[in-house]
């Protein structure tokens, strides 16, 4: 008999599922079902065959492998899940449906789901459903031969898989429908491989702790080795969830999120978005939707209220391949931190966030590769490295992006404490390449390469709004972004074989310390007022009582081209505060013959 009952109670879900009582909530707790520890006589381990599509537990004894099938000969997932439940030792369900009953879509067989989700609670379970095409032929060529369809109603907040044991595996599902999440992780050491997920969820996969419950950790969603990674619509780790990883996957449209809510006691901590290698690399795109009266949001990676997050030499906002903008795009940011602790934003590929505003929005442009705020907590320590911006995997080519990197919290109630921005290639962007809002202080600025933008490479906004070059003022008394530091003034510029000679002044701060950078450009600015494309070298100056330091510096000229241009900023060491890049010079040929005394000595 098939089991269409309509009761929406997880209780009964879970009950079924491992046909076992249970005394607590089975979402808020979800205690583990009967396993070889606690229910001694249990038969071997081995492998269970899914052959039918239809959500069916008509199988009698403990539920375990050994009793299937029941009286209709036929093994559902509901009854292979209950007896891996109930069975000694570690379990792989394969499948094996006749084509001849796929019943909605006609190359895949859509499992039906009508009894409440499915609950994995053993331990060192695989589920396969890639074994489909093994034993029935390969009859979806475009991907996965099994996927899920809920058909009970009010599961569209809710997971069809909830993986509450250690150490399984979810291997080759595809399309899923009518449910939150395709597949939950709550336990430890749980991986989800092969997949291709498509369908209308929440999130394709999540990692998230039932609240209350032990933290999920050492989760992977993709791999590094042939065949491991997924193709999903989204990701979502959620709090409590720590040291979980996500790499090699493809996500495309809806946007990977980590979240947690310490205040709550629910932590999200260290769990990382990519990696080092090529092969940890996901690529994530086509997240973002138009929000009220047309203005576009969202973004491909979401860090919000979490502590050491990693997001890591991921391609972000472009094609698999990393030499176009992905289509369509609505998000209007690569990477957006916000409220969280200890982000690393490493390595990364980010360009091609750029959308126009509709509705009340009409023509009007967003987009920021990496945009660091703070709305409801402080964001602190946020370190954003080595990553390039506005350019194509080939290091060349630029890709359409409205704006670089902007740190600017929502009020000035709530701060970017002690972000450092630091050895990244910013190129092509439309706007501005740095972007420091009014209310921020502290945002160091250090050794990055940033060239051809539309506004200025570093630009730190006024209070009253003025963005563009911020002239310097006697004794930097006044305030705004990075307190609108003062940048040096270069006086003369000449290259002498593989050193160049620099000469100029700094009028800032009385008694501090400033930390100088010096770059080339193959040209100057529009605006009189940087770049900054090769970083040459730095040094430190110390001013006097009235505020004042001279400098003569002699520093590597390496990445210096006939015709170059240097430009230079200054970052006060004590508050980290860096200002806009200075005004351009032109470095002459021959230093010895234009200088007239000797600029081996750094740091007058």
């Amino acid at each position: 008999m098939k089991l269409r009952s309509l009761v929406p109670a997880l209780w009964l879900a879970i009950t079924i599922s491992t046909g076992c009582s249970q005394n607590s909530d089975p979402i808020l707790n979800a205690p583990a079902s009967p396993t070889a520890s606690t229910a001694p006589g249990n038969t071997a381990a081995g492998v269970i065959t899914v052959n039918t599509l239809d959500d069916v537990s008509d199988f009698s004894g403990v539920n375990r492998v050994g009793d299937l099938p029941g009286p209709d000969g036929l093994v559902s997932f509901r009854e292979a899940v209950a007896a891996a439940n109930n069975t000694t030792g570690p379990q792989t369900i394969t499948f094996a449906i006749p084509p001849a009953s796929f019943w909605l879509i006609p190359d895949v067989g859509m499992l039906q789901l009508e009894q409440g989700a499915f609950f994995l609670n053993d331990s060192g379970t695989t589920v396969d459903f890639s074994t489909q095409t093994t034993n029935k032929g390969d009859t979806n060529p475009s991907g996965p031969e099994i996927g899920i369809y809920g058909l009970e109603p009010g599961g569209q907040g809710i997971a069809a898989i909830y993986v509450n044991g250690d150490n399984c595996v979810i291997k080759g599902l595809g399309y899923v429908s009518q449910r939150g999440y395709a597949v939950r992780l709550v336990g430890n050491q749980n991986r989800v491989i092969g997949c291709q997920v498509t369908g209308t969820l929440l999130a394709s996969v999540s990692i998230e702790g039932y609240m209350g419950g032990p933290t999920p950790t050492g989760n992977i969603i993709g791999g590094t080795s042939a065949g491991e990674g997924n193709s999903l619509s989204s990701i979502r780790i959620a709090g409590p969830a720590e040291n979980n990883v996500v790499v090699g996957n493809t996500v495309l449209g809806g946007g990977v999120v980590v979240q947690g809510a310490p205040q709550y006691g629910v932590v999200a901590r260290n769990n990382r978005i990519g990696g080092p290698s090529i092969a940890e690399r996901n690529v994530i795109s086509g997240a973002g939707a138009y929000g009220e009266e047309g203005y576009p949001v969202g973004a491909q990676v979401k860090v919000v209220d979490a502590d050491g997050t990693i997001v890591e030499g991921n391609y972000i906002g472009t094609t698999v391949d990393g030499m176009h903008a992905y289509s369509p795009q609505i998000g209007q940011y690569g990477v957006e931190v916000r409220d969280a602790r200890s982000t690393t934003i490493r390595g990364n590929l980010i360009a091609g966030e750029r959308v126009v505003g509709t509705n009340h929005y009409m023509g009007q442009i967003f987009g920021e590769a990496i945009h660091v705020d703070a709305v409801n907590f402080d964001s602190q320590a946020t370190l954003i490295q080595g990553n390039w911006i506005g350019l194509a995997a080939d290091r060349v080519t630029g890709i359409v992006t409205r704006a670089g990197i902007v740190v600017s919290p929502l009020s000035s109630i709530h701060h970017a404490f002690n972000t450092l921005i630091d050895s990244n290639h910013i190129a092509r962007v439309e706007r501005a390449g740095v972007l420091v809002a009014a209310q921020e202080n502290g945002i160091t600025i250090t050794r990055n390469s940033i060239h051809d933008c539309g506004a200025l490479g570093i630009d730190l906004i006024t209070t009253a709004g003025g963005s563009g070059v911020t002239p310097n003022d006697p004794g930097d008394a006044d305030i705004g972004a990075n307190g609108l530091q003062n940048f040096p003034v270069l006086q003369f510029a000449a290259r002498d074989g593989s050193t160049v000679a620099v000469r100029g002044t700094l009028n800032s701060t009385p008694f501090a310390q400033f930390t100088l950078e010096f770059f080339a450009s193959p040209s100057c600015d529009p605006s009189g007022f940087g770049e900054g494309a090769v970083f040459i070298g730095s040094a430190v100056v110390t001013t006097d009582g009235a505020g004042r330091s001279s400098f003569a510096l002699s520093l590597p000229a390496a990445g210096m081209v006939a015709g170059s241009t240097m430009t230079a900023t200054a970052t006060r060491v004590s508050t980290g505060d860096t200002s806009e890049f200075s005004a351009c010079i032109a470095a002459v040929g021959n230093a010895r013959r234009h200088s007239g005394r000797d600029f081996a000595t750094a740091g007058q």
